[in-house]
């Protein structure tokens, strides 16, 4: 485990393998099924947002997710800011270079990212892409969705990676999970194959961090606006070890 937590640490990123056994597989997709008329439908994929709030299953599996990234990467707890659930149809399009804390209404990157597969994912059907070592860069000026030049996202140096650089490809079997920081650049192209492919997202955070609506906006909308400096609620899902 030790060897995991220093490669969290040094490549920003760290795969976990499996964390859902075929049965727990099964039962995450039936909830993804049942939760898909919620989706919000995009270019990229359809999103289930907070999906851990509307199925049973999906908060329990995800503490038991969770408690094995804390414990695998040295970790004493985590809060679970959102979950996304990722239905990407053939086709669509590419995601491009991106850190996910650009998109995280919170006032600090600690914490991490678990992705993990629902299906088989591969280079054809559109896995992350990673640039190991780039979360020690700090934060970057976001790649999309900027609310114009006062927003404080704006000021920040662009990502830039080098023609064709393609970054380093993380293809992961139906339940083995990748756990990535917050600030590593990452890209995942479109499913060029002729299947779906599901992912689940899930974002942790430190539990001291804070509600920070100027750093980010945000699609969830599970809860009231909040406040700049405003403490997570007291009902979000916290995974401890020891």
């Amino acid at each position: 485990m030790a060897d995991l937590a220093e490669e969290f640490r040094t490549k920003g990123a760290a795969e976990l393998g499996a964390v859902l056994d075929a049965a727990q597989v099964e039962a995450i997709r039936a909830a993804f099924d049942a939760l898909l008329d919620r989706g919000v439908v995009g270019p990229y994929a359809t999103i289930v947002h907070d999906s851990w709030r509307y199925s049973k299953v999906v908060a329990e599996l995800a503490v038991q997710v969770g408690e094995r990234a804390c414990a695998a990467l040295g970790l004493r707890e985590l809060v679970l800011f959102h979950d996304h659930l990722l239905w990407k149809a053939p086709g669509g399009e590419d995601m491009d270079w991106h850190q996910d804390y650009s998109y995280l209404p919170v006032d600090r990157a600690d914490g991490l990212t678990l992705w993990v597969a629902l299906d088989e994912v591969t280079e054809e059907n559109g896995c992350l892409f990673y640039l190991f070592g780039t979360h020690m860069e700090g934060e970057r000026r976001a790649s999309w969705g900027l609310r114009g030049e006062d927003d404080m996202r704006a000021g920040l140096p662009p990502i830039e990676v080098t023609e064709g650089e393609k970054g380093v490809p993380a293809p992961a079997p139906a339940g083995h999970a990748i756990a990535h920081h917050a600030n590593l650049w990452h890209r995942s192209p479109a499913n060029r194959s002729t299947g779906v492919r599901r992912t689940w997202l899930l974002s942790f955070v430190a539990p001291e961090a804070r509600w920070s609506p100027r750093h980010a906006p945000h699609p969830r909308n599970a809860v009231e606006p909040r406040e700049e400096g405003q403490a997570l609620e007291a009902d979000l899902l916290r995974v401890r070890v020891g």
